[in-house]
C-alpha cells in the first residue's frame, strides 16, 4: 500500500513548444504563482558506490578471517610465511574476480544473495586446494588452513550481508541512498508501479511523477512531486536534479516512445522503460542475442550446461551415500510398518513430474491398507484415524520420505526442487491448477525432495487457497533463481528445519 497518499492533479508547468527553462523558473501557472515549488531533492548516496564500499569492506574482513585462522597455527606462519602471504592473496583475489564478473542477482533476496556469495567463496575455495595439490612442491599449504578459513569465510560473508542490509535499508527510508529517479508517463498502471518500486527497490529515490498533459491525476505520496512536461524533465535533468529516467509509456505507441528516447539523448541520465504488460507479469527476463537480434528471452531453461552436470552429480551421490547411512534405519521402519499392519511396507502413487509428466512416487506407508488414497482426495487431519501409529510417527518426523531417494537415484525426482503433488490434490476444494493459473510452471523442473517453499514453512495440509499460493510462488522463485550454491543453502536449512517443524501429521 502506497504511505501517506493523498490524491493529486498535475498543474500546469511550462509550455511543451517553449524553449527549455531553468528548473527554478518551472513553477506553476502564473494565477497560482502563490503555491510555493517543492524544494530540490539532494544528491544521494549513489547504490553503486555504497555497494563497491560493501565489497571492500567485505574484502578487508575476509582477509582478517584467513589471517586469524592462519594466527591458529602459529608453526606453519613461522615455517611457511610465503605461503601464508600468497595463498591468502590468491583466495581473496579469486574470490573477489568471481563476484566482479559475476552476474548480479535476479531478485533482491538476501537468501539468493547469500547463496550466490557462498558459491562465489567455495569455487575460490576449490581453486585453492587445486593450487596447493599443483604447487605442493613450492607453496605449503595447510589443510587445517583451508578448513578454518572456508567456515569464517562464509561466516563472515553472513555478517557483512547483514549489516549493510541493515544500514542500506536505514539510508534509503532516510533519503540518503538512492540516485534520483524521475518516472515519465501516467498510464494507468503507474500507481501499481510506483508501490512496487518503493517496496522493493533500494537503487532509486523516486523525485518526481511527470505527465504528458496537464490534467492527469494520480495518487502518490506527498513527498514526491507531480509535474508535467518533457521539456521540463530534460531541463531538470540538463540541471543535475535527476540521475535517472523510467519512461512508463505504452509499447505500441512506438512513435511516442522513439520520440521521447530521441530527446532524452541531449541529458546524460540513465533511461529506462517499464516491460509491457506480458512482460512485467514475468519476474525475471533477459536480453538474449538470437543472430543479429536482440530478444527478450520470457523462458529459459534454469538448468544447463556444467550447472546441469553439477545438480545430477550432486543429486546421485548424495542419494546414493544418504541410502548407505540410513540403509539400516529405513529397513528398521519397514520391519515396524508390516508387524502393525500387514501388507505392502512402500506406497506408491502418481505424481507430477518435470514437464508434467506422471511418475511413481515412494513413500513408507502410512495408513492402513483399506485407508490409502492414490488420489489424494481427502486431506490427511490431526488424529487421523486412517493412520496407523507407525504411520503417524514417521509422518511427523518426515522419515516416510526415504524411499524417494530411489526416485532420486532413478532420475524421477532431485534433492531440491518443487515438491511433487498428487493430481486430485486441492486447496480448499479446488484443485490447484484451478487455484493458480501459472500452475503448470513449476513442472520445468524435476521435482524435489525439499524445496524453498518447505524451508520457508509452507508445508502441511493446504486447507486454504493460500497456502498453495505461496508454495507456488516459492516454487517458481526458486526455478528462476537456480544455482548450485542455492540447492545446498536449502539442504542445510531443511536439516535445521526438521527440528522445529510441528506441520506435519
Amino acid at each position: 500500500m502506497l504511505r501517506s497518499t493523498m490524491h493529486l492533479r498535475l498543474k500546469p508547468g511550462n509550455d511543451v513548444d517553449s524553449a527549455p527553462l531553468r528548473p527554478d523558473e518551472i513553477i506553476d501557472d502564473p494565477s497560482k504563482a502563490s503555491v510555493t515549488v517543492p524544494p530540490v531533492r539532494r544528491k544521494g548516496l549513489s547504490f553503486h558506490i555504497a555497494r563497491d564500499t560493501r565489497r571492500a569492506c567485505e574484502f578487508v574482513a575476509l582477509a582478517a578471517a584467513l589471517m586469524l585462522s592462519a594466527s591458529l597455527f602459529p608453526k606453519w606462519i613461522i615455517n611457511e610465511p610465503v605461503s601464508v602471504f600468497w595463498g591468502t592473496l590468491i583466495w581473496l583475489t579469486t574470490y573477489a574476480g568471481l563476484c566482479a564478473i559475476g552476474p548480479d542477482s535476479a531478485f533482491d533476496c538476501r537468501t539468493d544473495r547469500l547463496a550466490q556469495k557462498i558459491g562465489y567463496w567455495l569455487k575460490a575455495t576449490g581453486a585453492i586446494i587445486v593450487l596447493a595439490f599443483l604447487s605442493k612442491d613450492h607453496l605449503e599449504l595447510s589443510r587445517l588452513w583451508i578448513a578454518t578459513g572456508v567456515t569464517l569465510g562464509g561466516v563472515v560473508i553472513y555478517g557483512v550481508m547483514v549489516v549493510s542490509d541493515q544500514l542500506s535499508e536505514s539510508l534509503h527510508r532516510n533519503g540518503t541512498l538512492g540516485d534520483r529517479l524521475a518516472i515519465y508517463g501516467t498510464d494507468g498502471r503507474v500507481e501499481h508501479l510506483l508501490n512496487i518500486l518503493q517496496n522493493n527497490d533500494r537503487r532509486f529515490q523516486i523525485d518526481s511523477i511527470y505527465g504528458e498533459t496537464r490534467d492527469v491525476d494520480v495518487a502518490a505520496p506527498d513527498r514526491i512531486k507531480l509535474r508535467w512536461g518533457l521539456d521540463d524533465l530534460i531541463a531538470r535533468a540538463r540541471a543535475g536534479h535527476i540521475d535517472a529516467i523510467l519512461l512508463n509509456l505504452p509499447w505500441h505507441e512506438q512513435g511516442v516512445v522513439e520520440h521521447v528516447m530521441r530527446r532524452l539523448e541531449e541529458v546524460n541520465v540513465d533511461v529506462m522503460i517499464v516491460p509491457s504488460e506480458l512482460q512485467l507479469a514475468r519476474r525475471t527476463m533477459s536480453i538474449q542475442r538470437c543472430g543479429p537480434f536482440a530478444t527478450i528471452a520470457l523462458y529459459q531453461r534454469p538448468m544447463q550446461g556444467i550447472g546441469a552436470l553439477m545438480k545430477i552429480a550432486l543429486d546421485r551421490s548424495v542419494a546414493a551415500l544418504a541410502l548407505l547411512f540410513f540403509g539400516p534405519l529405513m529397513l528398521f521402519i519397514a520391519a515396524a510398518i508390516w508387524i502393525e499392519s500387514p501388507g505392502p511396507v512402500l506406497f506408491r502413487q502418481k505424481r507430477r513430474g518435470m514437464n508434467n509428466e506422471p511418475f511413481t512416487m515412494l513413500k513408507f506407508r502410512s495408513m492402513h491398507i483399506a485407508a490409502t488414497d492414490q488420489n489424494a482426495d481427502k486431506l490427511v487431519t490431526r488424529g487421523d484415524s486412517r493412520v496407523t501409529k507407525v504411520g503417524a510417527f514417521i509422518r511427523k518426523t518426515s522419515l516416510d520420505e526415504l524411499p524417494q531417494l530411489i526416485n532420486i537415484l532413478r532420475g524421477d525426482m532431485s534433492l531440491v526442487g518443487p515438491r511433487p503433488h498428487a493430481y486430485g490434490a486441492k486447496a480448499a476444494d479446488r484443485l490447484y491448477e484451478e487455484v493458480v493459473a501459472r500452475y503448470p510452471a513449476r513442472h520445468r523442473v524435476l521435482p524435489g525432495l525439499t524445496g524453498l517453499a518447505q524451508v520457508r514453512g509452507f508445508r502441511g495440509n493446504t486447507l486454504r487457497e493460500e497456502d498453495i499460493i505461496r508454495r507456488f510462488d516459492s516454487d517458481l522463485e526458486y526455478i528462476e533463481r537456480w544455482s548450485i550454491s542455492l540447492d545446498l543453502v536449502i539442504i542445510v536449512r531443511t536439516a535445521i528445519t526438521l527440528f522445529f517443524h510441528r506441520e506435519a501429521y
